[in-house]
């Protein structure tokens, strides 16, 4: 058999997908649970979760993975939004998203959130949507048997992938 031709956009698609990422900047993406609230609250800020975790309202749960606090190469903005109405913290890179649910889901905006990879470059991970519309809770996570649990167990339904984030280093 004759070897397999690889495109040059092809090849360069590849190494892009592999190569390693500079994590020099990364900082975990922290995570915390209410049940009292129904809410997944995540932030790149320490101190602003430790405050949220003191009052003993929320839980600190595992990190889905690392992000950036600062713009980087390759990164677009994680916007923070949440409803005091739903008691939910939401997040998205769609700005069209962050809009609507702002016009028509009674969000506001808390600003960007961290700096997160749009399409899956280097090692990074994708960060899975799900939502539970029972108890009005968006809940993001890298980890596929969690999404599993949650779908399967939880009542929560997988709205696909919200963004790529590095993987727990």
């Amino acid at each position: 058999h004759p070897p397999t031709r690889i495109s040059p956009e092809t090849s360069m698609l590849r190494l892009w997908q592999t190569m390693d990422l500079d994590t020099a900047n990364a900082v975990p993406f922290f995570r915390a649970y209410s049940a009292t609230l129904t809410d997944h609250f995540y932030t790149t800020n320490y101190a602003e979760m430790k405050t949220v975790t003191s009052s003993g309202t929320y839980v600190l749960e595992k990190t889905p993975g690392f992000v950036f606090r600062t713009p980087e190469p390759s990164t677009v903005p994680l916007l923070r939004l949440y409803s005091p109405g739903a008691t939910d913290h939401f997040y998205t890179t769609n700005a069209t998203e962050a809009n609507y649910v702002i016009i028509n889901g009674g969000y506001g905006t808390e600003g960007t959130g961290a700096y997160v990879y749009a399409t899956q470059v280097g090692g990074s991970i994708p960060l899975y949507r799900l939502y539970n519309p029972a108890i009005l809770d968006n809940f993001f996570t890298t980890d596929e048997a969690e999404k599993q649990n949650a779908i399967l167990n939880l009542g929560y339904t997988d709205l696909g992938i919200t963004c790529y984030v590095l993987r727990s280093l």
